[in-house]
């Protein structure tokens, strides 16, 4: 009787051997594709979940920051909002046309160049309608002309500095009004509701709070102290143009001759008190024996001087009105 043959016996745990086996012959293929399809499903579900969260928490995020803007806009908007637009309106009409000279019979005894003031200076092209004009207003430059025109202590003009309208708070730009009001703008409202991320929106939200514990406050403040506007436009055209360029920005102008509008507007009782078109040139010549040289001070110089005989020219007329 011969001997029955026994298996080859692998090296090994046999049930490694055996699952092994079972894989080669695709026995769990479909139940490992299975669990696979699982992990896959809970995975994409996770992240749906935490973006959905993630939604909801930036929405949250936002209507809060914009219920505090509408509570701030219903306050502090109110003390804003009167007088924006109305010296808004002073001055898109002033840059659409000129009706000619008017100086008020008050002009010349209501000393309001040693008054609290606003101020504002503008090409005629940045202000043919509200849109250009909130857009152009904020880069309003500092000019020499409130230092010769104003009698308000300005602490540049003391020091000889060629562009002498570095004033602290007499007269205030009007710039620093619109920049310090930016958060009650439907603009700033628009960018709060797309801001993508929460990072986006801290932005936003600390702008708020600078703006609701410094800025808007100073601004009422002064707004509220002001006795009057006063508005320069300057014209751009003619000989100005073809000397500064035809897109000659506000700097560039005061540089070459041209005439400007002046306008001053009482505040307290809403009258004009002074509208006059003038020419702003003058010429310079250096005294001593080293004439300057920097092409920055020479322009520099050549606005002062033609702002400081602009402000003359508006002075005789205050002093002098014509009949």
């Amino acid at each position: 009787m011969s001997e029955r043959k026994q298996p080859e016996r692998k090296p090994g745990l046999q049930s490694i051997h055996q699952l092994r086996g079972d894989r080669e012959r695709g026995r769990y293929s479909r139940a490992t594709g299975s669990l696979a399809a699982a992990a896959g499903g809970a995975l994409v579900a996770i992240l749906v979940g935490y973006h959905f969260l993630s939604e909801r928490a930036l929405d949250e995020s936002k209507a809060g920051l914009l219920a505090k803007q509408r509570a701030v806009s219903a306050t502090l908007g109110a003390k804003w909002f009167p007088l924006r637009d109305k010296v808004e309106k002073l001055t898109t009409d002033a840059a659409a046309h000129f009706d000619g000279d008017h100086i008020d019979a008050t002009a010349a005894s209501w000393d309001f160049r040693t008054l609290p003031g606003l101020y504002l200076r503008i090409r005629v092209e940045d202000a043919k309608d509200i849109p250009t004009l909130r857009r152009s207003a904020p880069t309003s430059l500092r000019d020499g002309f409130v230092s010769c025109f104003l009698r308000e202590p300005n602490p540049a003009a003391t020091r000889g500095e060629p562009d002498a309208g570095a004033f602290a708070e007499q007269p205030w730009n009007l710039k620093k009004a619109y920049a310090a009001t930016r958060i009650l703008t439907d603009e700033w409202v628009s960018e709060v509701k797309i801001a993508p991320d929460p990072l986006r929106l801290r932005v936003f939200e600390q702008q708020y709070d600078v703006a609701v514990r410094d800025e808007i406050p100073q601004a009422i403040d002064l707004l509220e102290r002001a006795q009057f506007f006063l508005l320069v436009v300057d014209e751009g055209s003619g000989d100005a143009v073809a000397e500064a360029g035809a897109a000659a920005s506000e700097e560039a102008l005061q540089e070459v001759p041209h005439f400007a509008r002046v306008h001053v507007l009482n505040l307290k009782t809403g009258t004009e008190i002074l509208r006059v078109r003038r020419n702003a040139e003058a010429s310079f010549m250096f005294a001593g024996e080293k004439p300057v040289s920097d092409p920055e001070t020479l322009t520099a110089m050549k606005r002062q001087v033609n702002n400081c005989a602009l402000a003359k020219a508006v002075e005789a007329a205050i002093k002098a009105p014509a009949p």
